[in-house]
């Protein structure tokens, strides 16, 4: 556990992520091909006032940052997520393993990036959050 000061009153939040194997919802037996109801994700969506898919260009890194809000990913790709604990140490784990979907929470001021490995294809990430992103702290997580 992480204690951080925020507005006079201390706060302990955990400083580490959650990976969560899912499965989906229809997955065709000859295929690839699969779906994900968004509405079967496991997080209060009540909490959930923003939602996005981000792009992610072959070789491309978003994030490394940090912010007071909570995310919820779930990748699609050669896609790695990256985080470091609270000595600065890194630390990472695939987002889309031999083809099975993970969500993983980012809880507050965790450090964070994801990195498309992939050298040819996008990556996309579908984005949940407990609220709008402001004031985003730069973070040196993965360069």
């Amino acid at each position: 556990m992480h204690s951080i000061k925020t507005n006079a009153m201390k706060t302990t939040i955990s400083m580490q992520p959650n990976f969560q194997k899912l499965n989906y919802t229809y997955k065709k037996s000859d295929s690839e091909v699969w779906v994900l109801n968004t509405k079967n994700i496991p997080v209060d969506h009540s909490k959930v006032v923003d939602v996005q898919l981000v792009h992610l260009s072959p070789g491309s890194v978003g994030g490394n940052h940090r912010h007071q809000r909570t995310e919820w990913f779930v990748g699609i790709g050669e896609l790695l997520f990256v985080w470091l604990d609270e000595a600065g140490n890194q630390y990472s784990e695939q987002m889309h393993p031999d083809g099975k979907i993970v969500l993983v929470t980012v809880p507050p001021f965790l450090p964070h990036a994801v990195v498309n490995l992939s050298k040819t294809t996008a990556g996309i990430l579908y984005e949940m959050a407990d609220g709008v992103m402001k004031d985003p702290e730069k973070v040196e997580v993965y360069l």
